[in-house]
């Protein structure tokens, strides 16, 4: 597979059915691992390097589905998934963090995130996970 670089993400092409994207993570490194283990099932619209980018990349896109690490600069998955729940209600959010603290997910959860993942699963385990949450409706 060609690698895929960040700028192709903002360029993406014409809608062809595969559900729409946003991945937020502080780490470019990461953004374009998981760019390359999602772009065949999802169309990645959109990355966000903090939270404050990731509210305006979500205004912007309006992804079905954004993938959100909790530890970014500007507030985290803390104070993007509240915005984005407001800004784009219809965005299913899936929380991505090796932070298991109960207290911190369920926060998320109330917050507008549908799902939680553990950084470093399987491409596989990740890719399911995002379909699910398209299958949650928004809000729920």
């Amino acid at each position: 597979m060609s690698a895929m670089n960040e700028q192709d993400a903002h360029a993406a092409g014409q809608p062809d059915g595969r559900p729409t994207l946003l991945i937020a993570d502080d780490d470019a490194i990461v953004r374009l691992l998981l760019m390359e283990q999602l772009a065949h099932q999802f169309r990645i619209v959109a990355t966000a390097q903090n939270a404050t980018e990731a509210i305006e990349r979500a205004e912007e896109q309006r992804p079905d589905v954004a993938l959100i690490d909790v530890e970014m600069p500007h507030g985290g998955a803390r104070a993007a998934v509240a915005q984005i729940a407001q800004r784009s209600p219809a965005t299913r959010m899936v929380i991505l963090s090796a932070d298991e603290s109960q207290s911190l997910v369920l926060e998320l959860l109330s917050a507008g995130a549908v799902a939680y993942i553990r950084k470093g699963v399987s491409p596989q385990e990740l890719s399911e996970t995002l379909s699910a949450a398209l299958a949650v409706g928004p809000g729920s």
